[in-house]
């Protein structure tokens, strides 16, 4: 019972400072109720005003030690988790889109994990009413701050619950950079397809002396031109097959 009363306490505290703590707040929780379509335009304002004043109301009994004024804050504590339920619920069905206002500014639109909190949180309240009502041992000085730990966390991770799913939900940009890794394709570059290696300029032994020598050798020049003669030449001189005549050619033609 203690942590039951700790934690739908902290809840609806941390609900109610968010709504009235200052003007501003009550102002934006007042703008978010028509987008919701639960309340008439012309109820909005007295519906916000009843909301902040019914939460405070829940903060205060649960403080008093007296069992009737918990089971009241109990009572009151399930009727309102009751008619947000059935107001979450209907804003799911038209498809709004309107955001969680239930403890300040949050983007988070509204979906199936406030329905299933504010389910969650009735029927606790709802058991610990009844609960309160019955006998109960007295509790000890240790049990009674251990619950009363325990109810305090567990009310402010419900408070949280958007921060946590926002946390723990894996960002749609990393998603993104995932999938183009796993589906790229190495090519490889024409140099590689043409060599047979890795693109880089692997010459045989005899190739570097060639080059060092001045010597020609057949294959793929990146500088066609350079060393050999131009093909014109080549055919002017006799036919690109033919050698060309050298000075003890034209000796012996001429018979000297």
């Amino acid at each position: 019972m203690i942590a039951v009363r700790a934690m739908i306490g902290v809840v609806f505290l941390m609900a109610f400072l968010s709504k009235s703590a200052g003007r501003g707040r009550f102002t934006a929780f007042v703008e978010s109720l028509p987008a919701m379509g639960v309340v008439p335009p012309r109820l909005v304002g007295p519906a916000a005003g009843a909301v902040v004043a019914a939460e405070g109301a829940v903060c205060a009994l649960l403080i008093v030690e007296s069992d009737g004024a918990t089971v009241a804050g109990l009572a009151l504590a399930a009727g309102l988790l009751s008619a947000f339920t059935a107001a979450i619920a209907r804003t799911i069905r038209r498809g709004t889109g309107a955001t969680c206002r239930c403890f300040g500014a949050s983007a988070a639109p509204l979906g199936g994990r406030h329905l299933l909190r504010n389910v969650v949180l009735t029927a606790v309240a709802a058991a610990a009413g009844l609960m309160a009502q019955a006998d109960r041992a007295p509790a000890t000085a240790t049990g009674a701050l251990v619950a009363a730990a325990a109810g305090l966390v567990a009310g402010a991770l419900v408070t949280v619950l958007d921060d946590l799913a926002e946390l723990f939900r894996p960002s749609r940009a990393r998603q993104i950079r995932g999938s183009t890794r796993a589906h790229t394709i190495r090519r490889p570059s024409a140099t590689s397809r043409i060599s047979g290696t890795s693109g880089r300029n692997h010459a045989s032994p005899d190739q570097r002396r060639g080059a060092r020598g001045g010597t020609v050798f057949a294959g793929p020049d990146p500088h066609p031109g350079r060393d050999q003669a131009p093909s014109g030449t080549r055919r002017a001189a006799g036919g690109e097959g033919r050698r060309p005549a050298t000075l003890g050619d034209r000796t012996r033609r001429t018979g000297g």
